[in-house]
């Protein structure tokens, strides 16, 4: 089937706690709607065999891995034992597919060196990688300390490191005041998964202690918001990904989230809706 449906899982949890669910509930709760894969950080996934006896149970599988790693900063040795941790681990529950966050610059340091370190990384990461039958992906990190915050960022790595792919983060780009719909056009023939990302400046999305809003590099205040109505125009990005022959999972992404089971249910039957045109 094409372009199947996925959230972070992290979502799923926030939503048993904000429902007083449990996990197993809310998977099942997230299949109803056609959510059957799970964008899991690294160490959710400790216990394999538990995790993949309750994922089975469910009916979903892992769509991608994400890991945090300092690239720029540990050694070499140190820096493969963890990534072999995460692409095994990949291997383990049957994903072809790991982001890789190779971490931050630190404001003495220089961007430029830093890159070069970390695409030396990353080249490692990648070899390493064909073992597995996996493939590393970069996204657009919302974070000016991080070397593939922007558009020329990405390019960098896409075109020195060889076997590194994009992960399309429709919403990150608004951070740096980058176009998404530019930045698409810039990288896409590298995209091999995409995070549905939206963004709203609109206050009604914050939070009880007004906590999950970020601000873009223009002081405005960024809060979640469901897939397809907030500014970013997904609807019409999702349209050019699969008129370019996208046909990969579009994985609804919202950290924050005051209500994360209504806002799962909401982007994903507007997903479906763009597609179905």
């Amino acid at each position: 089937m094409k372009n199947q449906l996925s959230v972070f899982y992290e979502h799923i949890f926030e939503a048993a706690a904000q429902n007083c669910s449990t996990t197993g509930k809310m998977l099942e709760y997230a299949a109803d709607f056609g959510i059957n894969g799970l964008e899991c950080d690294l160490w959710r996934l400790e216990d394999k065999s538990q995790v993949k006896s309750l994922f089975d149970s469910c009916g979903v599988k892992v769509s991608s891995i994400y890991n945090f790693f300092d690239f720029p900063h540990e050694d070499r040795n140190t820096c493969e034992a963890k990534y072999r941790k995460m692409l095994e681990t990949a291997a383990y529950f049957g994903t072809d597919k790991v982001l890789c966050v190779p971490g931050f610059v630190n404001d003495n340091e220089q961007m430029s060196e830093c890159r070069k370190i970390v695409a030396e990384r990353l080249s490692e990461m990648c070899l390493a990688a064909k073992e597995y039958g996996v493939t590393v992906t970069l996204e657009d990190f919302d974070d000016m300390k991080s070397p593939c915050c922007t558009t020329d960022g990405l390019l960098y790595f896409m075109q020195n490191v060889d076997g590194l792919r994009y992960t399309f983060d429709t919403g990150n780009f608004r951070y740096c005041l980058e176009s998404a719909d530019e930045a698409y056009e810039a990288l896409k023939k590298y995209v091999v998964h995409v995070h549905l990302k939206d963004r709203s400046y609109d206050s009604a999305n914050a939070d009880s202690d007004n906590t999950n809003g970020k601000a873009d590099l223009s002081g405005k205040i960024m809060y979640p918001s469901i897939v397809c109505e907030g500014v970013i125009g997904i609807d019409k990005l999702i349209g050019k990904l699969v008129a370019d022959g996208y046909s990969g999972r579009f994985a609804i992404e919202h950290f924050g989230a005051v209500n994360q089971a209504e806002y799962m249910k909401k982007s994903a039957e507007n997903i479906r809706k763009v597609l179905a045109k």
